[in-house]
């Protein structure tokens, strides 16, 4: 049997830290969807970047979520 990969949109996660609230760390996510599947991780993490610095809590994580469907 043959295995298909089919590369489907990939996203853009950044996790910001909002600092302590009763001793907890707290975070907030947000994603940016519909990137193209082979777009480089290096641009993608400039455009992360660029989106920082449109915030005003600190960034902890920029990510690239790559969503491929495999099937037979």
């Amino acid at each position: 049997m043959a295995v298909t990969e089919l590369n489907n949109p990939s996203s853009l996660r950044i996790r910001l830290s909002l600092g302590q609230e009763d001793g907890k760390d707290k975070r907030r996510t947000k994603s940016y969807s519909h990137l193209k599947p082979d777009a480089p991780a290096q641009d993608v993490y400039d455009v992360g970047v660029a989106l920082m610095t449109l915030q005003q809590y600190p960034t902890l994580e920029i990510s690239k979520i790559d969503n491929t469907v495999i099937a037979e």
